[in-house]
């Protein structure tokens, strides 16, 4: 049942029953999604909406089965991984699986048995100071479907520089990096020759919203599209030269023989599955907690994902950061209050709504990408999935609140 508020215009519970199953074969589930009209103001989707609480509920069971047989979360999560081939609860097989890799990977890398039993040690030595461990899988489905981007690829004939606009908007998450990148490689030239300028309705009308995970790798779709229109429309003056002819050159050529020096290209992605493909990752998380006040800090945080083909590693790895961060926030710190007669919201600035800041990161940030992992299925051999990151924290504090309760002999 999800609180919509007094109208449904930020709904996303239709995202609830395509996220929920998260990482882990489910074939006898059923959910059914009820939105419900409230009393309070209307939320608005802003990073993974209707994902993130649907994963955090399929957590949460995973947490009360452990307890209920008195496994470890860990032991529950693994054998109900998703395997190569096994079918979601939407009928899509799952192809290029890699959570059960990711997982073994992690867990050998960030020397988890070793810190469990260190974590186990501590928490009976300590009873007002506990820590926790958790691992936590993630799967995140990229869809293309109903997205469009344009884009222009312009050649300067003065010096053979290259402009290139998209229908995308740089928001810092290095869809320009990225864009430089594939023009580069595309028309075999120096980067340095390659600018850009933000996106406008003029050269690039019609393009469909950047989101979802999507707009990076959709507008190198479209450069790389342009560009390879482009380097055949040059073709000709190419052939007139001899093989060596530099990249101005062979733009002077062409520019003498009349040949456009500009292309256009439109893409627009339809998806037969629900997803295109899906993107993983998993995270292991230690925290140490005081029981009597609260407080509490990550001291370590180990993040492995799959990313394909990374056109950027630099770029990706700070976006699965920035996500983690996020998430902080989401699940820690920023919460809304408001007045229960008037409904006004009284967290309106950072003195009472708190947006993490640098003492809430991990004290040991390790964030790395899965190798040897192209994505036949995607732009270039890489994943998208920015959204997916903020979800790799779910259970962080849980492992402490188990803890307190076992060594207190409060488990049932």
């Amino acid at each position: 049942y999800c609180d919509v508020g007094i109208t449904n215009d930020g709904y996303a519970g239709n995202l609830f029953q395509t996220f929920i199953d998260n990482a882990y074969y489910s074939p006898h589930w059923k959910v059914t999604v009820h939105a419900c009209k409230t009393h309070t103001p209307t939320s608005t989707s802003c990073r993974a909406p209707g994902s993130t609480p649907a994963i955090f509920i399929m957590e949460s069971i995973m947490e009360h089965v452990a307890k209920s047989l008195g496994k470890s979360a860990e032991d529950v999560r693994i054998i109900n991984l998703y395997q190569e081939g096994q079918v979601t609860p939407y009928k899509q097989p799952l192809t290029y699986c890699s959570i059960s890799s990711l997982w073994s990977q992690l867990v050998k890398s960030c020397d988890y048995h070793v810190r469990r039993e260190a974590v186990e040690a501590f928490n009976k030595a300590n009873r007002w100071k506990k820590k926790g461990l958790s691992v936590i899988p993630l799967k995140y489905g990229i869809h293309w479907g109903g997205n469009s981007f344009s884009c222009v690829v312009s050649v300067f004939a003065g010096d053979g520089s290259v402009m290139v606009t998209t229908g995308g908007i740089e928001m810092g998450q290095g869809l320009v990096t990225k864009v430089v990148q594939v023009a580069s490689s595309t028309l075999h030239v120096d980067i340095d020759l390659i600018n850009t300028r933000p996106s406008n309705v003029l050269t690039a009308p019609n393009n469909s919203t950047t989101g979802g995970s999507v707009g990076s790798e959709l507008c190198c779709a479209a450069v790389l599209s342009a560009c390879r229109q482009l380097l055949e429309q040059m073709e000709p003056g190419r052939q007139q030269l001899p093989a060596d002819a530099t990249w101005q050159q062979v733009v002077v050529k062409c520019f003498g023989m009349g040949i456009d020096l500009q292309a256009k290209s439109w893409v627009d992605r339809s998806c037969t599955n629900v997803f295109n493909y899906n993107s993983y990752g998993v995270t292991c998380t230690e925290v140490i907690l005081d029981v009597l006040t609260g407080e509490h800090q990550i001291i370590r945080t180990d993040m492995l994902y799959d990313c394909g083909e990374s056109i950027n590693p630099e770029v990706d790895v700070g976006q699965a950061e920035g996500a983690f961060v996020f998430g902080l926030g989401y699940w820690l710190s920023e919460h809304f209050i408001r007045d229960a007669s008037t409904g006004q919201l009284l967290t309106k600035n950072t003195w009472e709504y708190k947006p993490p800041s640098a003492h809430d990161i991990p004290m040991d940030f390790r964030v790395s990408l899965l190798k040897n992992a192209p994505n036949p299925l995607g732009i270039l051999r890489s994943k998208g999935g920015r959204d997916k990151r903020m979800n790799g924290l779910m259970d962080r504090d849980r492992g402490t609140d188990g803890q307190t309760r076992q060594t207190d002999g409060l488990m049932d």
